[in-house]
């Protein structure tokens, strides 16, 4: 009995002194794919991170005691093709290869919630531990399927501090800012600032969220603020579940873009049938307008995938899609003219890809 006694009396000091949970993790990605940009070649490659980008991490949890704790998460993108680093970022116009590229984060957790900082992908950056972007089936995977193909995006953002709101019946808010999007080795009024709060909705079968953003691009006396508004979510039908989104973004100077997006996840076979589409449209506007150039542009596409799994780490897939450009996106040399940042093989193009998915 005074051993038991003794066990109890214990139990407290050793849940306080709870040892770091560490865990090396990972995704490996691999895909031959053929596409083909309207008037040009027909391309065949190995492509590293088809459906989801390679990444190995290590992350970790500490508990703290009365509902705090303290965690991490350091994570590196790479090409397994060649195993160079991916996700870098440029200072100067200088590519950056640090480590931890993808995210490298500390957050303290509690019941307030959760803040984190570090180098972070932004709200609507579609990846990453605070991502509120959940309407396409797709995410930024799968080529021209990838929502990132279409939308105004800022992924990844250094010198960056994250709130996150405890849920609220399923409700919870973010709040997001970073010092210098590359840097903030300048004064204040030099540096890169991006601003956003969004909330997400999550419970049972239903996912809604809306996100607004800007980028004040005060290193650059050319360049105006860009500002984002982005919502969307899904619903679990049982038999399909069904997602949807839409995204405004507009910058003075450089465009005005409207984003839509449909697309479904379907049980088939013993796999999961992806289906979607998106539809862009937008402007050039004020200096970005060049004398006797076309000034509006669109691209819509179709696309769908098959994943099948082996086991619960292991999937292989198989994917078609079709993108048809128009206006300034109806040939790689309007597009590379009017200086959009969209890539011709994802706005004008076919693409079919056959590839394997393993994490760990």
């Amino acid at each position: 009995m005074r051993k038991i006694l003794w066990g109890v009396c214990l139990l407290p000091a050793i849940a306080v002194a709870t040892p770091s949970n560490v865990q090396i993790y990972g995704v490996i990605d691999a895909a031959i794919t053929s596409y083909k940009a309207k008037g040009q070649d027909t391309m065949f490659d190995s492509t590293s991170g088809f459906s989801m980008g390679n990444r190995v991490g290590i992350r970790g949890r500490e508990d703290l005691g009365n509902g705090y704790s303290i965690g991490f998460d350091l994570e590196q993108g790479f090409l397994l093709d060649t195993g160079a680093q991916f996700n870098t970022w440029s200072k100067d116009g200088v590519v950056q290869n640090g480590a931890f590229n993808r995210q490298s984060y500390l957050d303290i957790t509690g019941p307030f919630g959760k803040v984190a900082f570090g180098r972070l992908v932004s709200l609507s950056g579609g990846t990453g531990d605070f991502n509120l972007s959940k309407f396409s089936v797709f995410g930024i995977g799968y080529g021209t399927a990838s929502f990132l193909a279409y939308t105004f995006n800022q992924s990844r953002l250094n010198n960056a501090i994250v709130y996150v709101s405890p849920s609220l019946s399923g409700l919870k808010l973010s709040a997001m800012y970073s010092n210098g999007t590359t840097t903030d080795e300048e004064k204040w009024s030099k540096n890169n600032h991006y601003y956003g709060i969004g909330g997400m909705f999550d419970q049972g079968k239903l996912n809604a969220e809306v996100i607004f953003e800007a980028i004040d691009n005060k290193s650059s006396a050319a360049l105006k603020p860009a500002y984002v508004v982005t919502a969307g979510g899904s619903y679990n039908f049982g038999i399909t579940k069904i997602f949807a989104g839409y995204q405004y973004g507009t910058q003075e100077d450089k465009r005005h873009q409207h984003v839509l997006l449909l697309s479904s996840a379907t049980p088939l076979g013993g796999g999961i049938l992806k289906f979607g589409g998106k539809i862009l449209f937008g402007k050039l506007d004020g200096k970005a307008v060049k004398s006797g150039q076309e000034s509006k542009y669109n691209s819509w596409n179709i696309n769908a995938a098959y994943e099948y799994p082996l086991s619960k780490r292991t999937y292989v897939y198989g994917m078609a899609g079709y993108a048809d450009g128009g206006k300034l996106l109806s040939s790689s040399a309007s597009l590379k003219a009017s200086g959009l940042p969209f890539k011709a093989n994802l706005v004008n193009a076919w693409q079919v890809a056959l590839g394997v998915n393993h994490k760990f």
